[in-house]
């Protein structure tokens, strides 16, 4: 393992997959001598205090390689998506870029098995693989100010679910009843790095 230094407190480890950033990242997280550990889609980056920048440095050069964590067996969770319209105001674009009705669309994309794949940029974001190779959307050139919590997006291959309101710039398909933020709740976000989703036409 390989640890490369990317700011005074941050070191970036480079793997070769999301699940393998999953799985090192608890693993680091377990060990307890960073401040923080991020999993990223193909790197970890762990934060720690400037001044034992050596000590740790060689901590994670000394880590054992982790292999590919087993396939998830649990069912996946099903999310309803409103598509279009006002829940959806970037659908019609889409599908005039990619060339599929509506009603295709929404076949492809309720149709596949998901993965979150990580969480980011804004708590509870996650980013979900499972989109057809062909649904290659950039991102918007100006993004929103605000975007609802529960909406649903794509770009550059991955789903993005919103778990609160927030500013945003991947173009909307559609939007969740469905409630990805109890703050009542001991585990608030619904959503997790690792978990498969199924998306359902409501």
């Amino acid at each position: 393992m390989k640890p490369v230094r990317i700011a005074d407190d941050v070191f970036e480890i480079a793997v070769a997959s999301p699940s393998l950033a999953r799985t090192l990242a608890e693993h680091l997280r377990s060990e307890g001598h960073a401040e923080d550990v991020v999993a990223g889609l193909h790197s970890i980056a762990v934060r720690f205090p400037p001044d034992e920048a050596a000590g740790m440095e060689a901590w994670l050069a000394s880590m054992p390689t982790v292999s590919e964590p087993p396939p998830d067996t649990a069912p996946p969770i099903e999310i309803g998506v409103q598509y279009g319209g006002d829940f959806g105001p970037d659908l019609d674009q889409i599908c005039a870029a990619l060339g599929l009705s509506h009603d295709t669309f929404i076949a492809q994309h309720t149709g596949a098995l998901h993965t979150v794949e990580m969480m980011g940029f804004t708590p509870g974001f996650a980013y979900v693989s499972g989109l057809p190779a062909s649904m290659d959307i950039p991102r918007l050139g100006d993004p929103r100010p605000r975007v609802p919590r529960g909406s649903v997006g794509i770009s550059a291959g991955f789903t993005g679910l919103y778990s609160l309101d927030g500013p945003g710039g991947w173009p909307l398909v559609g939007r969740t009843p469905d409630r990805l933020f109890d703050p009542e709740s001991d585990e608030p976000f619904r959503l997790h790095a690792g978990q498969r989703i199924r998306f359902r036409a409501v």
